[in-house]
């Protein structure tokens, strides 16, 4: 059963929305260079087509794509290759995008009808803009910028400098009483930011993962709630030392996504906690809901599996 569980977790991660239908996929390598970093395209898909434009990347680059269908059931994704998770879902987060990717490599940019329009072969015209450039930070550290938007709410959220430090910033809009600034301390790199709405109260809620590169440095998670679009409170993530069940062989390199309406964390296991262990060559993968706690919003570990 529990390798059922973690199968289907790392499916969900990492399916595309309409990955059920076996149409017809265009595919169309897009070149950036310095003179021109920007590409536009007109075209359209029917039914179960995608159409895919791919290009290489390099890490802190930004990344800003516009999507205009014809269509209201026409989405595009962004996937890395290689990556067990989608960068960007469309179908989550609306028609535009805009941050810098997480790594090195081939992305890609898939347009896509959801399944009910394409089982009815609707048909789909579509703007579609690309642009790639170069966002050098200039202490050297990698910048990031992405904004997010759901249920009418947005977050833009960036690394920023403030006395010296790196800050992560989160910029709200929409919210009904408080649209103020928040900055954090960042110990590491930011890794990239979701938006969902995981207990399903029809309010956002903002995720920002960070890491240190290397073992024994543990992922972070910063998260915020917007209550009933209002204002923003924190969401509170137990350590993962809270829990022995967990908390075994843990030895960091978190990566985490949002899965549905869970909060998915995954690591590789140690033979134990001591610096000189080695990989058992498991995963564990641990599931969270979020929960109203006695100080606020809590993220509660349903479900661990290993694979």
């Amino acid at each position: 059963m529990k390798i059922w569980i973690a199968a289907t977790l790392a499916a969900l991660i990492s399916l595309p929305v309409h990955a059920a239908d076996a149409g017809a996929v265009r595919v169309e390598p897009i070149a950036f260079t310095t003179s021109a970093d920007s590409v536009q395209r007109k075209q359209s898909i029917k039914g179960d087509q995608t159409a895919e434009y791919r290009f290489n990347a390099r890490t802190g680059q930004m990344l800003t794509v516009d999507f205009k269908p014809s269509n209201t059931s026409a989405y595009f994704n962004i996937t890395a290759k290689g990556a067990d998770y989608a960068l960007f879902n469309g179908s989550i987060m609306g028609n535009h995008f805009s941050g810098t990717l997480p790594s090195d490599g081939e992305y890609t940019v898939q347009v896509y009808l959801m399944r009910n329009a394409a089982r009815r072969n609707e048909v789909a015209n579509y703007a579609l803009s690309l642009r790639l450039a170069t966002a050098d930070a200039a202490d050297g550290t990698k910048p990031f910028e992405q904004t997010l938007e759901l249920q009418g709410i947005r977050f833009h959220v960036s690394r920023e400098q403030a006395d010296g430090q790196a800050v992560l910033r989160i910029e709200p809009k929409g919210l009904e009483i408080d649209n103020s600034a928040i900055t954090r301390p960042l110990k590491g790199d930011i890794v990239r930011a979701e938006i969902g709405d995981l207990n399903n109260d029809g309010s956002p809620e903002i995720y920002v993962f960070t890491r240190i590169p290397g073992r024994g440095m543990p992922g972070d998670l910063i998260a915020y709630s917007a209550n009933n679009k209002k204002s923003l409170s924190e969401i509170y993530l137990p350590p993962v030392s809270d829990n022995p069940n967990i908390a075994e062989g843990y030895q960091g390199e978190d990566s985490f996504a949002v899965v549905e309406n869970a909060l998915v964390q995954r690591f590789p296991v140690y033979d134990s906690t001591d610096a000189g262990a080695g990989r058992t060559g498991k995963m564990r993968q641990v599931q969270y809901t979020l929960v109203t706690g006695e100080a606020g919003w809590v993220l509660r570990g349903d479900k661990v599996a290993e694979y």
